[in-house]
This record gives C-alpha cells, structure tokens and sequence, in this order.
C-alpha cells in the first residue's frame, strides 16, 4: 500500500499539480487519487521524484514559439515585398494603369512617309543630372554642374528641331520619338557621388522632371505627337548593389518617368505618349523596324580590351540579347543603349553618348575624349534606319579654319 501512495504522490509531482492529468497517468479516477494523497499525506510520505521547471519550460517553449513568429513575420515581408510588383506600383503610388500604355497608332503608319525622310527619334540617355565634373581634374576637358546640365538639355532639344525642320526635304512628320534611356540623374551608389554630387538625388529627379516636361511639351508642338519608350539605368537606384528581382522600382528613372506619365495624364495632354515596361528591355516597332532599348549594363557579358574598349562586350552583349529574343520568336533589327558614353555603330546597334560629357573616371582609365552629344536618326518606312546624327550640346571650340577648304599633301 506503502508503494501504491509513494506513486500518487509522484505522479502528481510530474503532472505539475494537475490531480486529473495524475490520476489520468495513474488509471484511476480524480476522488480516489484524492482519498490516497489524504492517506499519504497521514503517512508522511514526501515526493522521491524532482519536480519539473515549470516556470523554465514556459520560458523555453515562449521563445520558441516567438522565434517562430518572428520567423513567420519576416517570411510574410518578404511575400509582400515580392507582391509589390512594378505594376502596382504604378497602379498605387502614381495612380497609372497596372500596365504600361501600347505605342500609339501613329508610330506605325506608313502614310505620306515613303517620300520624306522617315520619322526622327533622339535617344536622351546618361545626363548624370546633379553630378558635378571639375574641370581641374580633367585637363580643363569638360566641366558638369546643374547649369551646364540646364544649357546643355536646352541646347539638344532646340537643335533636335533644327537639325529635323531646317536641315531635311519635306521635313513632314507623324511625330517624334524621345528614348529616355536611363542613367537620367547621378545617383550616389558610389561615395565619392554622395560627396561630390550638387545636392540630392531626389532633387535632381525633380529638376529634371521640370526641364523634361517642359522639353516634351515643346516637342509636341513642334512634332504633334511624341513617343516616350523608356527603360532605367544603374546610376539611379537606391539599393547599393543592382537588384534583379524589383529592379524597376527601385530606380529612380523608373520614377522619373512615371512622374511625366502622370504629369502629362494630369493636365490631359494625350500628345505625349510613354512606354514604361518593368523590365530592363523596352521593345517597340517603329515603321516595321523593331528595336529593342535596354540601359547596356544588363547584357550578360563583362571584361573589354585595352585596344578595342567596350566594343567587344557590346558585340557579344547584342548577339546574346537578340538569339535571347529570337527563341521567344522576335527578330530584333536594332538594339539601343547607352550606359558606355560613347558613340558607337554597330549593323545591329546604336551605343548613345552622354550628356555629362568627358569625366574623372574617363580620365582616370584612359578613355579618348568625346564631346557631349546625343543620338539623332530617321526611320524610314522601307528602307529602315536612314539618316543619323550626332547632336553636340556644346559650343564648338575655335579652330583655325585654313583659306582652302581642302587641303592636300604634297600641295
């Protein structure tokens, strides 16, 4: 009996006090196990067994189970933060449509164009707007700041109209193409950015924004209609590394763009068309010729030549994106890019300049210098890319210009 009271009086230890979580273990009912601890308790009989840590296994299984939670918490953040998609980002933060708009109807007619020159587009990309270039550091080159940026965008949309009205036969256009193409504002993805550049990013975005709604209305009435295809660049993100996955609203020229959609929406000025895909490719036809505009830094090639420079990566970077979009079934006829700051030709592709011009990284690395410009071309309904120019944005410097107007050796 002795034995029988020992186990009562143990089993309740174990079962924490619970007499019917005890008497369950035991296989008895609750009043007996009572009538028994009444009898061990006249026998003096203590527990043999130690009790368990009550207050340490409640300690133990809450932190396991906040761990948990915090766990959980942080896998919901980052499904969200997938869910929130360029999309509806546009659809929330800009009050956009979800998708961006199609070209306009315009953009592929081919009435009243086959005797004219075909339709211009001026590719704007790599202003570095707000990065500053001291001219002390560059052999008295270049020199870059917001007023020079100012003049310099002036200039290029004025001679964009020069060059398209006063300089072409039977200069009568459906309208105009303006590539906004990345790399609009400076960034600071790198420290001495940060430290160098003239004020803000966002105050860059926002000074630019002025200067490039009011370029495009103008545009508009000179041309009647404009078609903004845009894509972002790698200068402007606030993410120090390039994201993969969001990259597009994690960059400012995404931003900047959806800005000028919204602005032009806002004022109902349906003159002025964009095209403002999620992805780092924007692809578009224009009189039968498609192109295809990416910013140059997502090609999925590296490394250069000392002799060649970026030729070669550009090369193997346009192959590469064109048999990419040839398994999907779309033939690419010329891909667009910037990103190298320089013009370069290629059959299959047009490498645009930079507004910014000649820098210290350029010098540094013993780049050739070029002055600032931006791409110019005509597409024409059958014969495709036709005229091309390069629109400098900065005065000509003073040469000697000799009597002759040629010249020979052995004269």
């Amino acid at each position: 009996m002795l034995k029988e009271l020992q186990a009562v009086v143990d089993a309740v230890v174990l079962a924490n006090g619970n007499k019917a979580k005890a008497a369950s273990s035991l296989g008895i009912p609750v009043s007996t196990l009572k009538d028994r601890l009444v009898a061990a308790s006249a026998a003096g009989i203590t527990p043999l067994v130690t009790p368990p840590d009550a207050k340490g296994q409640v300690e133990k299984l809450k932190f396991q189970y906040e761990d948990k939670i915090r766990g959980l918490e942080a896998e919901v953040r980052n499904r969200t933060r997938e869910e929130l998609t360029a999309e509806a980002v546009r659809k929330y933060f800009f009050g956009l449509s979800e998708k961006p708009a199609s070209p306009p109807k315009w953009v592929g007619k081919r009435e009243n164009l086959a005797s004219g020159p075909g339709v211009p587009t001026i590719f704007m990309s790599d202003f570095h707007w707000g990065e500053v270039v001291n001219p002390v550091e560059v052999e008295g080159i270049n020199k870059f700041n917001l007023d020079i940026a100012r003049t310099r965008f002036k200039t290029l949309v004025d001679k964009t109209v020069h060059l398209c009205k006063d300089h072409m036969v039977a200069p009568e256009y459906p309208g105009i193409v303006c590539i906004l193409g990345g790399d609009m504002v400076s960034g600071d993805i790198h420290q001495e950015l940060a430290e160098t550049n003239e004020g803000q990013t966002m105050q860059h975005v926002f000074d630019l924004f002025e200067h490039l709604s009011s370029g495009l209305s103008h545009l508009a009435d000179i041309f009647g209609q404009v078609f903004v295809p845009c894509t972002y660049g790698n200068h402007g993100r606030n993410t120090q590394k390039p994201r993969h996955k969001g990259a597009a609203y994690t960059s400012f020229d995404w931003q900047l763009s959806c800005i000028l959609e919204k602005h032009f929406k806002a004022i109902k000025d349906d003159r002025i068309r964009f095209y403002i895909p999620a992805g780092p490719d924007t692809l578009y036809n224009l009189m039968g010729h498609t192109y295809l505009l990416t910013h140059g830094d997502r090609m999925g090639v590296r490394g250069g030549d000392g002799q060649l420079g970026p030729l070669g990566p550009i090369a193997r970077g346009v192959k590469k994106i064109k048999a990419t979009y040839a398994d999907l079934g779309i033939d690419i006829d010329t891909v667009l890019m910037g990103h190298y700051h320089q013009n370069l030709r290629l059959s299959d592709a047009i490498v645009n300049n930079c507004l910014k011009g000649f820098d210290e990284y350029a010098m540094s690395m013993r780049f050739s210098p070029s002055s600032a410009n931006q791409a110019l071309w005509w597409t024409h309904p059958d014969y495709g890319i036709t005229f091309e120019s390069k629109v400098f944005v900065d005065e000509p410097s003073v040469k000697t210009v000799p009597v002759n107007w040629v010249t020979w050796r052995g004269e």
